[in-house]
């Protein structure tokens, strides 16, 4: 079981908090504004998130083992309807997430939507920019917390560690959306490149080189996903294909070589009334190529699920049940042979993670939303190896609670 104890000290990102903090609290006075509305063609939106996380061992998002606020998300967002089929639109996003990313100020999306026709039999257009890639249920919306099932999405299929390679590409989308008495169908296939930054080193080859992995060529996205008329049933299916390339340091123990995967995700939700059923099968091939001894032959398929169920107890209050699973190889899932190619150095506990967890979320307003959360966690993978660099010291069975504050407007 968890045992509450914080630290008195401060640290130094005790100024930066303050200042998100800060930052929240103005836009938690401004509820009585729902949006900003300059008319109906240019509409701006905003919201605010702070988090609270306490783990019994190992460290998720800052020092979670003392009890750690590091998680804000701030985030502005405006859209102008240039013409009747042409909509510009973008979000600056500022996110502290542990180690791993600082809150700087970055360009979630910024694209031109342009409409090539709409009928209620069909709509289709481009879309041209930085743009959300349309991967599983939550991708392209994950940003927000009130459009997130939980405090955080199932680690197993939507990986905060290499969340910028996922998240976006700068290219084009075509999509599509077709109505019928059956339902609809929403099509989208997308070429673009991706970002890399520290965190997708670390968690494909292990540790930050001196060298520089990047994007190479273009990355191919592309979903399917059907609705019935009534909402009842959601089923989709995406994917993503995309290869890194990295450039070794002279100084660096590896060569320059290149990793190519395809990421896809299949994906069901059931909705009633008051209940809803949720799953999603991802796998992942991995191929590492030409860097030599240390890398090469660590060719692996990642394989992940989970099962999620919630219950309306009231319009205002919901209850939340999920269990997931994820292996980084579906044909060694107790990690035994990947452990033993490190030498031991890697406990085998390193390479899967099986976790249940209970919610709980109450909108308090429609602009305001509380969520806590209570996780029991079997295994380390897809935990940051930024925010714990030694495998060998992580402990294999820890819990995880979390609370979450929400404003929108």
């Amino acid at each position: 079981m968890i045992r509450f104890k914080f630290s008195q000290s401060a640290d130094s990102g005790t100024a930066w908090r303050m200042r998100h903090f800060a930052a929240l609290l103005i836009l938690v006075a401004s509820s009585c504004v729902d949006a900003v509305d300059f008319g109906t063609d240019l509409q701006v939106h905003g919201f605010a998130s702070q988090g609270f996380v306490k783990t019994s061992d190992n460290s998720f998002f800052g020092d979670s083992e003392s009890g750690s606020f590091d998680f804000t998300e701030l985030g502005v967002n405006a859209s102008y309807k240039a013409t009747p089929s042409v909509l510009l639109s973008g979000q600056l996003l500022s996110r502290n997430a542990g180690d791993m990313y600082n809150g700087s100020l970055t360009v979630d999306y910024a694209l031109v939507d342009w409409n090539l026709s709409n009928s209620h039999e069909r709509s289709y257009g481009v879309l041209v920019g930085r743009i959300k890639n349309t991967l599983g249920l939550y991708n392209d919306t994950r940003d927000v917390a009130f459009t997130r099932p939980s405090i955080f999405l199932p680690q197993q299929v939507y990986f905060d560690s290499v969340r910028n390679l996922f998240l976006s590409a700068d290219g084009m989308h075509l999509y599509g959306r077709f109505y019928s008495d059956l339902g609809q169908l929403a099509m989208n296939v997308g070429v673009g490149t991706n970002p890399v930054d520290d965190n997708v080193e670390i968690s494909y080859l292990g540790t930050d080189f001196g060298g520089r992995l990047d994007s190479q060529g273009a990355a191919f996205i592309a979903r399917a996903e059907y609705e019935t008329l009534d909402g009842r049933w959601r089923l989709g299916l995406s994917a993503a294909k995309a290869s890194l390339a990295f450039d070794a340091a002279p100084t660096d123990p590896i060569g320059s070589g290149d990793i190519d995967f395809v990421y896809w995700v299949a994906s069901a939700q059931y909705n009633a009334e008051r209940w809803s059923l949720t799953a999603e099968y991802m796998q992942e091939p991995v191929e590492f190529q030409a860097f030599g001894p240390l890398v090469d032959g660590r060719d692996s398929t990642v394989l992940g699920y989970y099962l999620q169920a919630s219950y309306l107890v009231r319009s205002d209050v919901e209850l939340i049940a999920r269990y997931a699973e994820g292996y980084a190889d579906k044909d060694d899932r107790d990690g035994t042979r990947q452990s033993a190619m490190t030498g031991g150095l890697v406990p085998p506990y390193a390479f899967y993670r099986k976790d249940w967890m209970l919610g709980l979320r109450w909108d308090v307003t429609p602009n305001f939303m509380l969520r806590a959360e209570y996780q029991w966690n079997d295994g380390t993978w897809t935990l940051s190896r930024r925010e714990n660099p030694d495998p060998a010291a992580t402990v294999k069975d820890w819990d995880m609670f979390s609370l979450l504050a929400s404003y929108r407007f």
